[in-house]
């Protein structure tokens, strides 16, 4: 949402000059194809510990909170 920007400093207003928002498909990707790949739903995990995906993504602290 438009709320998570700082939209009040001179940082933010940039960033809200820069956003683009859509509904729906954007113009260049609606005449294109959609595919569906049978595999990608079917993840097969039940779960996933939010510390080894935040450790995944760079945070360096798994270690010691787990």
């Amino acid at each position: 949402t438009i709320r998570m920007i700082p939209h009040k400093t001179q940082r933010g207003i940039v960033a809200v000059t820069h956003l683009k928002v859509f509904e729906g498909i954007p113009p260049p990707y609606d005449k294109i194809k959609r595919m569906v790949i049978p595999d990608a739903p079917k993840l097969g995990y039940k779960y996933c510990l939010l510390g080894r995906l935040a450790s995944e993504i760079g945070w360096n602290h798994y270690v010691l909170s787990g």
